[in-house]
């Protein structure tokens, strides 16, 4: 009976430690911003360019006290300085995805783990919340989410076929691993035509203006980042003589500072800009011109990962593992001499091509033992080390929270793939009760339970577990759907 249970459990898990955790939808905390923004004098566009909802958002200042309004601007003009407006949507961006919820805005975590630029505006959280209630935003958001909702169905069929094809070329499973996850967001008070691209340790967010022709190709390419910034970190050392790779650009000119700053960069976006040519197939003599432009801008490795891809389409390995191969294969000379052949022979693009902005996370993260722990953990267990995981999870219980909630839902997961049937049931009990638990684990987690009991032919049970998954009305990798089928007809078929 265990073993049978353990099969058919781990058959229906989502592939969440090694694949994706993507949402697309609006946010009350941009909206809010967004609102208060308009009233503190951000301004980028015409009038007539602005979205029906952007319109109606700039009237909102006229329900607001003149006090408020005095300090929203005064706020916004003092952290401008002589910059322009286009140049401040980034940072409010990313305080609103660093707060929480309406109506308390209150940081995520500590100030010293906050994204820097959202740590320059910090002070506007406190004006957020004052404005969300005199400006009644609760009531007006009611009066136009059937706008977003619109926006929604029009753009997020485009952009989930977009991530299908990418996880279908990158010769991965769609899910992912509950404590990382990308947000995409529809914000239509925001100026139009616009992509904005944040990240907080292992939370990336894409949050876009409206518009119409949707700049897909933008959140792909932030979308490989979520994917393979990771992968490249974990395995940068396995480029040998990678500081003297760098050396080559750090004085050239014409060179991106980027790419000539961090080696991390460098060879992440090299390899994303080479997989962008592959996946849309561009005909071999226009894409050498595109891998000859960024090379140029100091992409050294572009033309290398350009060519090895044609062997990863042919393999059966996942970009995970072949990035290992890649990395390890990357010689010295051959770039150096490719470096001396090519690089000044290139004409300077006189327009570098157009990206996203790129999030970056700080030089020096601040420590973070439970994150890094986490991070082991999930490593751990995409290699099948899962001593080594079930290690990494059990410390963050012992040393540092005995409920975390991804400590103890990893636990839940293994206990499952190790055929200890009364482990993993009580693990994901625990999870459920964990304050810290995300809503994706306790949902899931409710699921999971509704298919132990439907096994073990307790079909009360089981469906009291596939209800409360419905309560908590997280729909990640389409829970709600699974709850639902859950109610309606037993897992499995082991009770017939």
């Amino acid at each position: 009976m265990v073993a049978m249970f353990v099969l058919t459990l781990l058959l229906a898990l989502p592939a969440f430690f090694q694949n994706t955790n993507v949402t697309v939808q609006p946010d009350m905390r941009l909206f809010t911003t967004m609102a208060a923004l308009n009233a503190a004098g951000f301004d980028v566009e015409f009038a007539s360019e602005y979205h029906p909802v952007r319109q109606v958002v700039r009237k909102y200042a006229a329900e607001v006290d003149a006090g408020l309004l005095t300090r929203l601007r005064d706020f916004y003009s003092s952290h401008k300085g002589q910059e322009t407006d286009n140049a401040q949507l980034a940072k409010y961006i990313s305080l609103a995805v660093s707060v929480t919820d309406a109506p308390a805005f209150k940081p995520v975590s500590r100030e010293e783990f906050l994204p820097p630029d959202a740590r320059t505006v910090l002070g506007f959280a406190d004006l957020l919340r004052e404005f969300y209630e005199k400006a009644h935003i609760s009531q007006h958001w009611a009066e136009v989410s059937s706008e977003y909702e619109r926006a929604m169905a029009r753009i997020a069929p485009t952009l989930r076929q977009s991530i299908v094809r990418t996880d279908a070329y990158l010769h991965q499973a769609l899910g992912g691993f509950a404590s990382r996850s990308m947000a995409i967001y529809i914000e239509l008070a925001a100026p139009i035509n616009t992509v904005n691209v944040r990240s907080n340790q292992d939370s990336y967010f894409v949050v876009m203006g409206d518009s119409a022709a949707p700049r897909v190709d933008d959140v792909r390419h932030a979308y490989l980042h979520f994917q393979l910034d990771g992968v490249v970190a974990t395995n940068l050392t396995k480029i040998q003589n990678n500081a003297q790779l760098l050396a080559l650009v750090k004085k050239a000119d014409g060179v991106d500072p980027a790419y000539a700053s961090e080696v991390h960069v460098l060879v992440t976006e090299s390899l994303i800009r080479a997989l962008e040519l592959r996946m849309d197939r561009v005909p071999p003599a226009r894409a050498r011109d595109s891998v000859d432009m960024y090379y140029r801008t100091g992409l050294l490795l572009t033309p290398y990962f350009y060519d090895e891809l044609a062997n990863f389409e042919t393999s059966d390995l996942t970009i995970r593992e072949s990035f290992i191969d890649m990395a390890r294969q990357i010689q010295l000379k051959t770039e150096q001499q490719r470096f001396e052949e090519r690089f000044y022979k290139i004409p300077f693009p006189q327009k570098a091509a157009a990206r996203p902005e790129i999030p970056q996370p700080p030089l020096e993260p601040p420590a973070n033992p439970i994150r890094d722990l986490l991070k082991e953990g999930e490593a751990a267990f995409n290699a099948g080390d899962i001593g080594k995981a079930e290690a990494a999870f059990q410390k963050v219980l012992s040393d540092f929270d005995r409920e975390n909630g991804a400590a103890i839902y990893g636990l839940a997961l293994i206990a499952s793939k190790n055929e200890d049937r009364q482990a993993a049931q009580q693990y994901f009990e625990r999870a459920i009760r964990s304050e810290t638990a995300e809503p994706s684990m306790k949902v899931w987690s409710y699921i999971y339970l509704g298919r132990i009991f439907d096994l073990e032919c307790n079909r009360g049970r089981a469906v009291e577990y596939y209800q409360q998954a419905i309560k908590v009305a997280d729909n990640t990798r389409n829970a709600q759907a699974a709850a639902r089928a859950g109610v309606e007809k037993p897992y499995g078929d082991a009770c017939k």
